[in-house]
């Protein structure tokens, strides 16, 4: 009996460590035409991490819900080429194109 205890026990906490490794938080991306992430979005997009989501040139971006250590990587180019990232930062933001539009958006 403590045995199948112990077995049942130990499956259990299997499963939740699986369940918790699977688990991945969506970043939600909000996209404006103005500086400042103000007023109503243009596009918003649920993104889960280690993904890349491209848009038509926005002038601001706003990322929210996700925690603190995960980094996002603003481009100006579509796809999130290395070479095209012109900025990065950890956790929620709002960030406003620089000289180019901002095209696409990295959630690590």
């Amino acid at each position: 009996m403590a045995m199948t205890m112990a077995i049942s026990r130990a499956l259990c906490v299997l499963l939740l460590l699986v369940v918790a490794a699977v688990s991945t938080e969506a970043a939600k991306i909000e996209t404006f035409n103005g500086l400042g992430c103000e007023g109503a979005p243009t596009n918003t997009f649920l993104v889960n991490g280690n993904q890349c989501q491209t848009f038509i040139d926005q002038s601001s971006v706003r990322v929210t819900e996700i925690n603190s250590d995960v980094r996002v990587s603003i481009h100006n180019q579509r796809n999130c080429d290395t070479a095209s990232s012109v900025g990065q930062a950890f956790g929620p933001l709002c960030f406003n194109q620089g000289a180019t539009k901002i095209r696409a958006v990295f959630i690590a």
